[in-house]
């Protein structure tokens, strides 16, 4: 008796049907076929994948990587899973933490589900948690001579489009000696694709007070860049677009008077910014609209549970803005709005803590090498 043939769907359907499921499932089907490793390999079907996650505000593969610094015991990792469930967002432990995280010195950025950071190599990473791929390359170290003043480094993490080629952004900023509270900014990039560091054209302004570039719609936001004008502080953000390394400025929301610390985030593609102020309050704000400054619209205001003053930075934003996700101090909690309560989220070992890095970042099968 003639066996049926299994009816074989066409190529265009089987790929509309795979770029609609989780990244879970998607890792299980590469040892289906060598058609479909090849498919599920493809550059342009992570990007796709991508921008079907950010836009489906139901997806639920979001995570959030915690590495900490605790006396006596080193360097630790957490990795825990975002969900948005009925608008409301559930954190649980990640199964299976990646090792090669807990390498890591510090968190450099997140883009398209890749991390970048640095290792105790001195060397940077960047890292797929998901894939367990990572790319290291040598870390920029150049000649200056330091001032009083010193040096502040700074980086940032993000993909050019229009290149198709993920950046690192390093930025060395020295205080001018003529010219209180301005400073002379030399910034270099490393292209993924290219394996090299190349200078780009730097900049003058007040203090980049963000160690790490917020990465959103393109471009690297560094918060608190001010400068002295007419013996008063005017605060802003400094951007870098990666596609045409043009500088820009963006307004921040209107504030309270009062001493204030800006913390820039990205949540579901949007920027967010929150204002952090002496009174132990914060006020979370985002853009609606990229670039459009009068779209900023505060989320929420936060009173800080602890006595003392610790700075709020925002990591994730439920779908109806109701609980936010952030970074008190060192350390992670989710705050619910409706009945303005804590809820304390990475269980830390004891110990005393030197330092805390997090970042949220979509999963996906995005390759670190270009």
């Amino acid at each position: 008796m003639k066996m049926e043939e299994i009816p074989t769907l066409p190529q265009d359907i089987i790929i509309e049907i795979l770029i609609r499921l989780p990244l879970k499932t998607l890792l299980k089907f590469r040892s289906v076929s060598k058609s479909w490793l090849s498919l599920l390999s493809d550059t342009q079907f992570h990007k796709t994948h991508i921008n079907i996650s950010m836009n489906n505000p139901k997806f639920t593969d979001y995570t959030l990587a915690a590495v900490s610094t605790v006396s006596g015991l080193g360097k630790i990792c957490h990795v825990y899973t975002i969900s948005s469930v009925n608008s409301s967002v559930i954190v649980s432990k990640h199964g299976c933490p990646s090792k090669t995280l807990s390498l890591s010195a510090w968190i450099l950025g997140s883009c398209n589900g890749l991390i970048c950071l640095t290792t105790d190599s001195f060397n940077l990473m960047v890292l797929n948690p998901c894939t367990g791929k990572f790319n290291v390359f040598p870390n920029l170290n150049i000649e200056y001579e330091v001032g009083d003043g010193g040096v502040h480094i700074r980086y940032g993490f993000g993909y050019d489009a229009y290149a198709e080629d993920y950046k690192v952004v390093k930025m060395f900023s020295f205080p001018r000696i003529d010219d209180e509270g301005r400073h002379v900014n030399m910034v270099s990039v490393y292209s993924l694709k290219g394996s090299s560091w190349s200078s780009i054209q730097g900049f003058d302004s007040g203090h980049v007070n963000g160690n790490v570039g917020v990465f959103a719609n393109g471009v690297l936001h560094w918060e608190g860049c001010y400068d002295y004008v007419s013996g008063g502080v005017s605060l802003e953000i400094v951007t870098l677009d990666l596609a045409t390394e043009r500088y820009g400025r963006i307004a921040l929301p209107r504030y309270e008077g009062g001493g204030i610390r800006w913390t820039l985030g990205e949540s579901r593609g949007r920027l967010v910014a929150c204002c952090n102020y002496e009174s132990n309050k914060a006020d979370m704000w985002v853009m609606k609209e990229y670039g459009v400054e009068t779209t900023w619209t505060k989320l929420v205001t936060i009173s800080s549970p602890d006595d003392g003053r610790v700075n709020i930075s925002p990591l994730f934003v439920s779908e109806n803005g109701d609980e936010v996700l952030v970074k008190l101090g060192t350390e992670v909690t989710l705050y619910n709005s409706r009945n303005a309560s804590f809820k304390r989220i990475v269980d830390y070992v004891s110990g005393d803590f030197l330092q805390v890095q997090v970042a949220t970042y979509l999963e996906s099968l995005a390759s670190p090498h270009v």
